[in-house]
């Protein structure tokens, strides 16, 4: 009998120390030390995949004792999602929000992810304190930890001046006015059945929002999509999504990485297919859109279109 293999999902979208973890689950993964890391770091959610039953409950319950509350979830559990399908225009109908080729309910979107990601070319410009750099306090002499816990303070509330929240109902186009250089703006929506995943760019996607009206690009029709969403399906929001809306500083936000969106998307994805069975009762996108190249065996979305990443 195959031993069975499972996932580690977070209960909460909170950081997990990569140092500790990724050297603990190294051997389980048949990583180094060093991708382990990494895979920890960039795990979101989605902390792990494909480990050994017992190794992920040996995980999860050290995550526990750590406060950080995380289920193992079996494998053939996890739905495979279709990889992110581009839309450079979507419509507002009286019942649906329309793009080519499909009509989706309004009350068939189960996620609604809004996501601020960093530019290849920018580096770390948002990465505001790296603690990775920081010695361990403990180790250090009384006098030099001192130091050490001042410079770190000042740093911190250095990075934290500058512009504060932006004006609800400006959000976007704060955005674009201030950070429009250094990041991409996006808009992923999923579908209760998890069969259809959508992304639209601010920079690419026009939205009609209403019949026979015009589309409107950027920052302006990105906050008429964002303005009916939130009033015709509000709880298919995430998070991060509502903190952007209500005019958060987008520094603290900031995905690093496509990458880290899209698993950050399928981790709400997944959480809400699995954890409750309101979206059981939600109508499927009609009529059905083409293929969008399929999922794969685990829970992790497909590639991403090229167009997408930069």
């Amino acid at each position: 009998m195959p031993e069975e293999r499972c996932a580690i999902l977070l209960e909460e979208d909170v950081p997990v120390d990569p140092r500790k973890y990724g050297d603990l689950v190294a051997p389980s993964l048949g990583l180094t030390k060093v991708e382990a890391r990494m895979a920890v770091r960039r795990g979101r959610g989605i902390l792990l995949e494909n480990l050994a039953a017992e190794d992920a409950r040996r995980i999860a319950d050290e995550l526990a004792r750590d406060g950080i509350a995380a289920r193992v979830v079996p494998r053939e559990r996890l739905t495979a999602l279709p990889p992110p399908r581009k839309v450079d225009r979507l419509e507002r109908g009286e019942d649906l929000l329309r793009c080519r080729g499909m009509a989706l309910p309004w009350e068939a979107i189960l996620v609604a992810s809004c996501g601020v990601v960093a530019r290849p070319e920018c580096g770390d410009y948002f990465e505001q304190v790296r603690f990775g750099d920081v010695p361990p306090l403990h180790r250090l002499e009384d006098r030099d930890r001192e130091i050490v816990r001042e410079n770190l303070i000042l740093k911190m509330a250095a990075a934290s001046g500058g512009p504060g929240k932006a004006k609800p109902g400006s959000v976007f186009e704060d955005i674009d006015l201030k950070h429009s250089a250094r990041v991409r703006v996006y808009f992923d929506l999923l579908t209760a059945d998890l069969g259809t995943w959508l992304r639209a760019s601010m920079e690419e996607m026009g939205y009609v929002a209403s019949p026979d009206g015009v589309a409107f690009g950027g920052s302006w029709g990105f906050q008429a999509l964002a303005d009916d969403l939130r009033k015709l399906c509000a709880p298919a929001l995430t998070e991060i999504a509502l903190k952007l809306l209500d005019g958060a500083d987008i520094r603290e936000l900031v995905f690093p990485r496509i990458e880290e969106f899209t698993r950050y998307t399928a981790w709400v994805a997944l959480k809400r297919h699995l954890w409750t069975d309101a979206a059981s009762s939600s109508p499927s996108p009609e009529p059905p859109g083409p293929p969008t190249g399929g999922g794969s065996s685990n829970a992790s979305p497909g590639p991403e279109p090229p167009s997408t990443s930069s």
